[in-house]
This record gives C-alpha cells, sequence and structure tokens, in this order.
C-alpha cells in the first residue's frame, strides 16, 4: 500500500544494515552478538528496499554508514522513514537519538522488517529502549534459570523427604 498520499512528499527513507549482520565478527563477544542478531530475525537489505519501494515509491532511499547521517539530504526531507531489518531496531538508538536532537519537528515513521509502519515519537523511543535492553541482556531468561536452578532441587528434596521419586 502506497503511504505518500497520506503523508506528503520528500519521503527520505534510511536504512542501516550493520556489517554484523551480514559477516560476523569474530572473537568471545561477538558469540553473543551473533546470538542476538540471530535471534531478531534480521531482513536483508533488498528485502527492505523492497519493503520501502512498496510504500513510498517516490521516495529516496539513503543508506547510513557507520551510523553518520547525511544531514543534507535529511534537512530538505518532509518526511523520515527509519527502516528497522528487524522488529525493534536493534542498532537503531544511536540514530534515534540523533534524528530527535537535530530534526525535532521532522516527522519520523518507521517501517520495520515485519512490515508495520507506526510513528516515533518519545513514548515509542522509550518502550522501544526498554525492549532492545531486554533482548539485548537476556533477563527475563536469566532470571527463569536462576529461579529453576535454586527451586529445581528444594522441590526435589521436598519430594525425598515425602517418600516420592
Amino acid at each position: 500500500m502506497e503511504h505518500e498520499a497520506l503523508i506528503g512528499p520528500e519521503t527520505v527513507g534510511l536504512l542501516h544494515v550493520p556489517s554484523d549482520y551480514v559477516t560476523p565478527r569474530q572473537g568471545l563477544l561477538a558469540i553473543w552478538r551473533r546470538h542476538l542478531v540471530a535471534n531478531v530475525g534480521v531482513r536483508s537489505r533488498d528485502y527492505m528496499e523492497a519493503l520501502f519501494r512498496t510504500h513510498f515509491p517516490r521516495g529516496r532511499l539513503v543508506e547510513i554508514e557507520d551510523g553518520r547521517i547525511p544531514a543534507d539530504v535529511l534537512d530538505r526531507a518532509g518526511n523520515i522513514v527509519l527502516l528497522y531489518p528487524d522488529s525493534i531496531g536493534m542498532d537503531f538508538g544511536e540514530i534515534e537519538r540523533a534524528i530527535a536532537s537535530r530534526w525535532p519537528a521532522k516527522r519520523v515513521l518507521v517501517l520495520n522488517g515485519r512490515r508495520r509502519m507506526f510513528p516515533l515519537d518519545a513514548e515509542t523511543r522509550r518502550r522501544l529502549a526498554l525492549r532492545r535492553f531486554l533482548e539485548a541482556w537476556r533477563l527475563p531468561e536469566i532470571m527463569f534459570f536462576l529461579v529453576f536452578v535454586v527451586v529445581t532441587p528444594l522441590l526435589a528434596l521436598f519430594d525425598i523427604v515425602r517418600g516420592r521419586r
């Protein structure tokens, strides 16, 4: 569905696909990073380009290299569309902060790899930051594991004391 008629002209799509999405890093910390990238369901660059063209056929697509945002292009843009190759934009936090501080009056939308589009306001940025934190650090899973490790021996001991096997 074409959205240009709804939001107006001069739409710029920002695509940021970190190099380790395609070629994984090496080393000990890279193992965790590869795990995160594998779990977020990253879409390919070609998929995201085609998705942007479907929604904004006359829009301009700009690829962000190393987090550097092309200021000259965004100064002339009426709307900014961030193209998350995953569902929550794991690597877009810094880009979002830069856009919010430098171009606060611009309409910013997000089109993610699951074909969902939503406006990016301060509240949405806060919610995404929390989701990214939980995704990156896996705190719910770690807490479940710790409770499991502590409770399982206690339950086994309880069963032994009661005469159950």
